[in-house]
């Protein structure tokens, strides 16, 4: 789900919440969120500047 996954990009981002402290919030493997932080913040780098 999107609002999971920049959730647990938030929160990585302003807290250093490591992945596996986030795997285990969420209940998931730590690739998930790996790969949940990345592809959010690729979508944060994209729209940076753009009005919402």
């Amino acid at each position: 789900m999107f609002i999971d996954r920049l959730l647990a990009t938030l929160v990585h981002l302003r807290h250093g919440t490591t992945h596996d402290v986030l795997a285990c919030w969420f209940g998931v493997d730590c690739s998930t969120i790996t790969r949940a932080v990345t592809s959010s913040r690729d979508v944060m780098t994209r729209t940076r500047g753009a009005v919402i």
